[in-house]
C-alpha cells in the first residue's frame, strides 16, 4: 500500500507541473512519497529505485523551475536542458547537489532494471544540466535502447548534436506485462492533452476506460469522437504491442447516451504475465503514466 500511495502522490506532482497549478505544495508531496517508500517493507526493489528516481527527478525541476527560476526555456516534457545549465544559468550553485541527488538516483535504478526505460531520461536530464555532455549521450542513447520510439530522447540527441538512427519494429523492451489505456482529451478547439492510464490487468483497463466514457457527460455519438479519443495497448515482455481503438469499438447506435464499448474481441481474460508490480509507474514515449 505504501509503494500504491507514493504512486498516487506521484502522480498528482506530474498533474501539477504539467498544469502549472499548485505547484507549491509539490514539496510537500514528494516528501510524503519520499516516506512512503522508506516504509515499504518487501516491496519490489525496482519499483521503489524508480520511485525515488522520480522523486528525485522532480525535485530538480521544482528546483529549477518554480523555487529559484533557473529555467530559461527548458520544456522539461519535450526536450532536455540547456548543456551546463548549473554553471551558466544558476549563478548561486542551488541546483548543483539537487541535480547530483537526481543522477545518483537515477543510476541507481537503472542498475535494479537494466531494461525499464523510465529512468534513463532523468539521468541524461541531471548530466546534461551538470555539463556532462558525454555523460547525458550515453543517458540518452540508452533512453533510446530501452525504448527505440523515446521522442523526448530523439530530440534530446539532437539538441547536442547527435546523429541518432531510426528505431526497430515495436516490442515491449519490458520484462513485465500491463494494460495501457491512452487518452486523448480536447481542451480547447485546437489542443489536446495525452493521458496514459496503467493497468496490471484488461479487466482493470475495461473498468477504467468505461468510467472515463461514463464521464463524456451528454455528449452525442458525433461529438464524442471529437471530444475524447481512447485506446487499449497490451505490453507482453518481447511480443509486438497489441492496440485496440475502443472509439472504434463504440456502435453508432444509440445517437445519444449513455455509451458503450463492444467488447467481444478484445480478449479480457488473458492473463498478463509476470505482472507489472502494484504501484510502478511505466514512461511510453515520452509519456509518463501510472
Amino acid at each position: 500500500m505504501n509503494v500504491e500511495r507514493a504512486s498516487g502522490l506521484l502522480a498528482q506532482c506530474a498533474s501539477r507541473f504539467w498544469d502549472d497549478h499548485g505547484t507549491d505544495e509539490i514539496g510537500a508531496l514528494l516528501a510524503e512519497a519520499r516516506a512512503c517508500y522508506d516504509a515499504a517493507e518487501h516491496a519490489d526493489v525496482a519499483t521503489v529505485a524508480i520511485g525515488r528516481s522520480l522523486i528525485a527527478a522532480f525535485e530538480l525541476r521544482l528546483c529549477t523551475d518554480v523555487e529559484n527560476q533557473l529555467n530559461s526555456g527548458w520544456d522539461y516534457d519535450l526536450e532536455g536542458p540547456p548543456l551546463n545549465g548549473a554553471e551558466e544559468d544558476d549563478w548561486d550553485d542551488v541546483s548543483r547537489p539537487v541535480a547530483a541527488r537526481a543522477a545518483e538516483a537515477a543510476r541507481a535504478a537503472m542498475d535494479a532494471d537494466p531494461e525499464d526505460p523510465l529512468v534513463p531520461i532523468h539521468l541524461g536530464h541531471a548530466l546534461a544540466w551538470l555539463g556532462d555532455r558525454d555523460g547525458a549521450v550515453a543517458a540518452y542513447r540508452e533512453a533510446l535502447r530501452r525504448d527505440p520510439f523515446d521522442e523526448q530522447a530523439d530530440t534530446c540527441l539532437e539538441m547536442l548534436e547527435v546523429k541518432v538512427d531510426p528505431p526497430p519494429a515495436l516490442k515491449s523492451p519490458r520484462s513485465y506485462a500491463f494494460a495501457l489505456l491512452r487518452e486523448k482529451l480536447r481542451t480547447s478547439n485546437s489542443d489536446w492533452v495525452d493521458i496514459g492510464h496503467v493497468c496490471r490487468s484488461l479487466a482493470a483497463a475495461r473498468d477504467t476506460a468505461e468510467a472515463r466514457l461514463r464521464e463524456t457527460g451528454d455528449l452525442t455519438r458525433e461529438e464524442l469522437d471529437g471530444f475524447i479519443k481512447l485506446e487499449l495497448d497490451v505490453h507482453r515482455p518481447g511480443q509486438p504491442v497489441a492496440t485496440f481503438d475502443l472509439m472504434g469499438r463504440i456502435p453508432s447506435e444509440p445517437k445519444e447516451g449513455p455509451f458503450r464499448f463492444d467488447w467481444s474481441e478484445v480478449p479480457l481474460d488473458e492473463p498478463l504475465e509476470p505482472p507489472l508490480s502494484p504501484g510502478r509507474p511505466v514512461r511510453i514515449e515520452n509519456l509518463l503514466c501510472f
